[in-house]
């Protein structure tokens, strides 16, 4: 191989891993600032957008926009020769500009029809009312799922007849996100990723670039009133990243966003201009330029969200789109939705002394969006000092909109972090706050409940705290309970009742902390705790219990729609990868175990029998066979039989991996059925 072609396949291999490692950063949640790259995207791409959000009247405007706006971050699109004196080559396809266009909105033709089973699980929603898409869905009598790259349909209740009545598969370059059921209609979400090809050059010198992808948002509709052979009904392409969505009754509500680089680019007086647009069926239409909304800002503007509305009613489609920051969290209210996005501001002299880092000036932008009446319409902005952890951070309440915050870091010496909560009224004026709360730890958890608000914070011991926002003027810590471990994720059991799950903790050795200079503890197995916060200034932990050891873990800890609870039924279910330490090698080490890391030994599905009285284990469920965890080795297994959901309808659990469907009695978990995948 040449020394050029050798090349170019390094940088393309560099690029894609860029390009993987920056939508990573967007999509994934929590996202939590510590790299250079995260770092980067923060401190170039944040802007200074505020409320007054205007709209152009033409193309012409939008692209003057941008052109004024344009700040050439990066050479995003280009590429170069080594000695940066050969020939730009621009790498994006040309649209046309369509300015003769007049604004238009665009039509789905769609009836619904169905009818509803009502025992059956659902989605695990923070808001009730707000269906959040998932991978796997129920309607009580099939089961949808994603799976292999395909979407399958399984007959699932009753189970002596269950079987897999069809599957669905995308386009191969089509990435499938998630899913939403609405009665005999599947909505299919996906990501595409367009390459564009690397340019060919007779240059003898290696070529350098950022390598460009466009990133578009599908949207497929199936009519599924036959289970046997569904039919798309509409297919919808958006542009930009899929961020997330949202279904309230028959409305969906889906976020994208693209980088405004992709829309617009210039050099040395080369030009490239993308409208956006909406293609449904094979038509696509330009993005009216109306329905852009700006702000006049001296600061670059690289990030626009789109909002698009898919009203099953009506059948209309909607798009409104945003010149502003870009978004990490969503959080969506009845009549709103917040987008957040942390920003960093560093000290210039410190960025080049590589502690920039550390001496950071974090805060959370909340831009918030209404949807009232299905009408979508940019309200205003507000910020608060922190980040955020997830979702579950941020809450809306009585016109109040709620943030938990996080400032600094454990590790960082010079500046104990602090954590927070601010309250904001509904223009997001900051109205009070509480400041300070557990200093030198961070967040791992927080859950807001009406007029009540629950966190967890850690270092080395977990100190569960109880506030009180029924005075949204004055909020207040009421209670605090220190206990070892930490809840990564809350639930509610009932109004004086919290369950907590994360994981178990042991303290470091004296003789360790003091090398390390640091006073920490070592993550241990599973903990799932049951709070009593009867008396709210005195919270207690009613029940507890550990699973495993040290390298336990459970996909519950970082997405809740892997956690599976019923009140009702008393059932709890979480899917667990268990690692286990030997006892001879517990002898060994005297019983101190903290730093050890337990052997693979099982994955699959834990089920608990829950009420007041605490924990009572039923027994556990998996998809793997004894030669499975044999070829696994020690450090588990992450393959096709991983269980990633559970769910049951009427009196049974049906527990779900990408190879296979289980169908177990919920009375005494015995196997019913069983059905392959692959």
């Amino acid at each position: 191989m040449d020394k050029k072609s050798l090349k170019k396949k390094e940088i393309a291999f560099a690029s894609i891993i860029i390009i993987i490692s920056f939508v990573y950063a967007i999509n994934v949640q929590p996202s939590v600032f510590g790299n250079s790259f995260d770092w980067f995207f923060r401190h170039y791409f944040d802007n200074g957008s505020t409320s007054d959000l205007k709209t152009f009247s033409s193309y012409d405007d939008f692209i003057d926009y941008l052109q004024n706006n344009w700040s050439g971050n990066g050479g995003y699109g280009w590429y170069y020769l080594e000695d940066w004196g050969g020939p730009q080559v621009n790498l994006f396809s040309t649209r046309s500009t369509g300015k003769s266009m007049s604004p238009s909105s665009t039509i789905l033709d769609i009836s619904i029809d169905g009818e509803t089973v009502v025992d059956y699980s659902k989605t695990n929603n923070q808001v009730e009312g707000m269906d959040e898409p998932d991978i796997i869905k129920t309607d009580g009598t099939y089961i949808y799922m994603i799976a292999n790259s395909k979407v399958y349909i399984i007959n699932a209740y009753p189970t002596i007849d269950s079987d897999l009545f069809s599957e669905i598969s995308l386009n191969n370059s089509i990435y499938v996100n998630n899913i939403f059921i609405n009665e005999n209609k599947l909505v299919i979400f996906g990501s595409s990723y367009r390459e564009i090809p690397y340019p060919e050059s007779n240059e003898e010198d290696y070529i350098e670039c950022w390598w460009p992808l466009f990133t578009s948002t599908i949207v497929n509709i199936y009519d599924v009133s036959n289970r046997k052979n569904p039919k798309v009904i509409k297919e919808i392409e958006i542009d930009g990243d899929y961020v997330d969505s949202r279904m309230i009754n028959n409305q969906i509500y889906i976020i994208t966003q693209e980088y405004t680089g992709l829309i617009y680019r210039i050099f040395e007086g080369n030009e490239t201009i993308n409208i956006p647009q909406v293609t449904i069926n094979g038509v696509t239409k330009k993005l009216p330029a109306n329905h852009i909304h700006y702000v006049d800002s001296s600061d670059p503007i690289n990030i626009m969200t789109n909002v698009i509305a898919i009203n099953l009613d009506n059948k209309e489609v909607d798009q409104e789109s945003f010149l502003i920051s870009s978004s990490e969290n969503m959080y969506v209210s009845k009549n709103n939705i917040y987008l957040a996005q942390t920003s960093y501001e560093f000290e210039e002299s410190l960025i080049s002394s590589g502690i920039g880092y550390r001496r950071s000036t974090e805060k959370t932008i909340i831009h918030k969006i209404s949807i009232k009446n299905r009408d979508i319409s940019y309200i205003t902005q507000g910020e608060v000092p922190g980040r955020i952890l997830n979702q579950f951070s941020m809450d809306e309440h009585d016109g109040y909109f709620r943030i938990a915050t996080t400032i600094g870091n454990v590790w960082d010496s010079e500046k104990k972090s602090s954590n927070n909560v601010y309250i904001l009224d509904h223009e997001l004026n900051r109205v009070s706050e509480i400041e300070s709360i557990a200093s030198g730890e961070q967040i791992y958890s927080a859950r807001f409940m009406g007029e009540k608000a629950y966190l967890v914070t850690f270092k080395k011991v977990d100190p569960f705290f109880t506030l009180d926002l029924s005075d949204p003027k004055n909020p207040q810590v009421l209670g605090k309970l220190k206990i070892p471990g930490y809840s990564d994720y809350l639930h509610p059991f009932d109004e004086n009742h919290i369950i907590g799950i994360g994981k178990d903790t042991v303290e470091a050795m004296d003789d360790l902390k003091e090398s390390r200079n640091v006073d920490f503890a070592w993550y241990q197995g599973i903990k799932i705790a049951l709070f009593d916060v009867s008396d709210f200034d005195n919270p207690k932990e009613l029940s507890k219990v550990i699973i495993g050891d040290r390298g336990t873990s459970s996909p519950a800890l970082y997405d809740h729609k892997a956690f599976l609870f019923d009140r009702e039924k008393e059932l709890l279910v979480i899917p667990i990868s268990l690692c286990e330490i030997a006892d001879e090698i517990k002898e060994k080490n005297n019983g101190y175990t903290g730093n050890i890391r337990g052997d693979f030994t099982f994955q699959g599905a834990y089920v608990y029998r829950l009420n007041l009285d605490g924990f009572e284990y039923r027994g556990r469920i998996s998809h793997l066979e004894n030669q499975d965890i044999i070829k696994t080795g020690n450090w588990g297994y992450y393959g096709p039989k991983e269980i990633r959901r559970s769910l049951y309808i009427h009196n049974i659990l049906y527990t779900i991996s990408d190879s296979m469907i289980k169908m177990n009695s919920l009375e005494d978990l015995s196997e019913l059925n069983s059905l392959k995948l692959v």
